[in-house]
Parts: structure tokens; C-alpha cells; sequence
């Protein structure tokens, strides 16, 4: 049995290339589709320091001057430290009680010097996020539901740090203040639900070295909450009122640093009991001194984008006296 050849005439040809070239056409559509850029709003935390303390005066918008790479991104908002905000206190904490009652104490004292342009929040993180109190101006009803926490279960902040962002980040969006987030913790990674101290190994990769290497299961955690956390634009400082020694918890405290600054906060470890009051002190400090800066940026969507903040030198200063901490990626959605 043979065969028979076809053979395509004139028109048929014609029209398999213009079905081929449709497809191509459609195909690059889409791809480009993917690509396509987008505008989005920004709201970014700036603090501005002089010999590492916050100068006096404030800055206005015509100040500030924003770049991706070559490119200028005119600002369209400002609003500094002394504007309204909301703070955020978080609380992550199941140990010591004698640490604990420090680590409230110290909180109240703080919320009641706050100005009446600051309201505050509360929030359980422990294991689940949990708003115990929604943004509220009287200091007397946040203090009374700081006092009727609990302190049992088990360690939170690696599980609720991104939820609480995203719900901080929403806030932000939707409002004219300025909004962050204070978190106190006295975790122990050995005291999360996850096993961080023997992570199981994958016995089908024979790579598969995280029992070998202590740490490697906090590692990738870190790794890919760091990814995540750049797409949140509203700063977080982490207290840690009982930083464990060991080297797994170093490991870990490590990680909240990273994490903490990627948005521009900090995180801050505290000695000892004593030492409590003025770490959160110093949270609660660098929490109001920012200015929130906003801009409209066009970028690929589903992409991140590296940014710089800068003063424009005038009569009033030279720009290279001020160091500027910033968020220095960010996420367009």
C-alpha cells in the first residue's frame, strides 16, 4: 500500500500561513499581555537622620525627589511626623510573666505620651492574628485590653507577621495617615507549632540536607517571607523583650532583622528585664519619626521594582549632611 502525496495548491498554502501567523500573533498577545505596564499608588515610610539622630525641622514635598534608574518619579504626597497616625502593637508573648508585665507596662506608658493625632490598636499574635482592639483614641479602653491578654500557646510571629502587614497595608491604602506596626515578642524557635529544630527530611531527595544543617528549615522560611513581606508597604519593628543564645535562635533573631528592615523598621533586642522599657521605647520612637511619601508608579505588573529616595540639595541644606531609610524594593500588584 502507497501513499499518496498531496500536493497544496496556491490558496491552501495562503491559507495555512495566515492560520500559522494568527497563531504567532495571538500567541505574542498574550506574552505581551503579561508584560504589559501598569500604574500604581505608593505610599513609602522615609525617616531622615543627621549624624544618626532625627533633625528638628521638617521637610516639605518639593524636597524629596524619587528615581528608578534613570527615571524621576514626581511625589504627590507627604505628610510628616507630627500628622495623624495609626500604630499597631502586637503582642507575641507566652513566657516569662515578670518580662511580660515589664514589656505591658512599658507599652501603656508609651501610647499614654502619645499626642491625640495617634490612635492605636491591639492585636494578639500568638499562633493566629487576632484584633482584641480596633484603632481607638482612648488610652484607658487600649490599656484595659492590653491588661486582659493572654500568655499561653504557642509562638506566632513567623506565622501572623505577613497577615498583620497585609492588614495594616489595607489600612494604609485606604486612609490619609500614617500607619505601623510594633511587634513584642519573647518567641523561642523552639517553641513554634512548625518543628524548626528537626525538620523532616525529604527521603525521595537524596540532596535533601535539613537535618544535616540546623537552621535550614528557618532559613528557607525566612527566605520566603522576605520575598513576601516587599509587597506590604507599611513598616514593621520587632521587640524582643527574651532573645534567646543558642545559635538556632541568633539564626532566628537574625532573621526578624531582615525582615523588619526590608520595609524600613527594626528590629530590637532587649538585655534584660531592666532593659525592656527603654527598647520599646526606642520602637515606639522610631514608629512616629517617618515621613509617609506617596507617588504613582508605572512599571510590569506582578513584578518588583528598585527605588531611591533622595533630599534635593538647596539653600537650607546639603543633601550629602542626611541619611534617608527607605523600603528600597518594591512590589507592583
Amino acid at each position: 500500500m502507497t501513499l499518496e502525496k498531496r500536493k497544496w495548491g496556491q490558496p491552501a498554502r495562503f491559507f495555512i500561513i495566515g492560520l500559522f501567523a494568527l497563531i504567532v500573533s495571538h500567541t505574542l498577545g498574550l506574552a505581551a499581555k503579561k508584560v504589559t505596564n501598569d500604574s500604581a499608588s505608593f505610599k513609602l515610610p522615609v525617616w531622615i537622620q543627621t549624624n544618626g539622630i532625627l533633625p528638628p525641622r521638617n521637610f516639605s514635598i518639593s524636597e524629596f525627589q524619587v528615581t528608578r534608574g534613570k527615571f524621576r518619579i514626581e511625589p504627590i504626597s507627604l505628610s510628616g511626623p507630627d500628622s495623624p497616625m495609626m500604630i499597631f502593637v502586637a503582642f507575641d508573648t507566652v513566657g516569662d510573666v515578670a518580662n511580660i508585665t515589664e514589656a505591658r507596662n512599658a507599652v501603656i506608658h508609651e501610647i499614654n505620651e502619645l499626642g491625640s493625632q495617634f490612635w492605636v490598636g491591639l492585636i494578639s499574635a500568638n499562633e493566629q492574628v487576632t484584633v482584641i482592639q480596633e484603632p481607638t483614641p482612648s488610652r484607658e479602653l487600649f490599656s484595659q485590653k492590653v491588661e486582659q491578654l493572654s500568655q499561653i500557646g504557642k509562638a506566632g510571629l513567623l506565622d501572623t507577621l505577613l497577615p498583620v502587614a497585609d492588614l495594616a497595608t489595607s489600612v494604609l491604602l485606604k486612609s490619609n495617615v500614617r500607619v505601623a506596626v510594633i511587634f513584642i515578642t519573647d518567641s523561642d524557635i523552639g517553641n513554634y507549632k512548625s518543628d524548626y529544630l528537626n525538620a523532616p527530611v525529604n527521603v525521595s531527595d537524596s540532596r535533601d540536607l535539613s537535618r544535616r544543617f540546623a537552621g535550614r528549615a528557618l532559613q528557607e522560611k525566612i527566605t520566603r517571607m522576605s520575598k513576601a513581606i516587599s509587597r506590604f508597604q507599611v513598616p514593621i519593628l520587632v521587640v524582643h523583650i527574651a532573645p534567646g543564645q543558642d545559635p538556632l535562635n541568633r539564626a532566628y533573631q537574625n532573621g526578624l532583622k531582615q525582615l523588619a528592615e526590608i520595609g524600613g523598621g527594626k528590629s530590637l533586642l532587649s538585655k534584660s528585664t531592666g532593659d525592656i522599657a527603654a527598647t520599646i521605647h526606642e520602637a515606639f520612637e522610631w514608629a512616629r519619626s517617618f515621613y509617609l511619601l506617596g507617588f504613582r508608579l508605572t512599571a510590569a505588573k506582578g513584578r518588583y521594582a528598585d527605588i531611591e529616595i533622595t533630599l534635593v540639595p538647596n539653600e537650607a541644606h546639603a543633601a550629602g549632611n542626611y541619611r534617608l531609610v527607605h523600603p528600597n524594593r518594591i512590589y507592583m500588584p
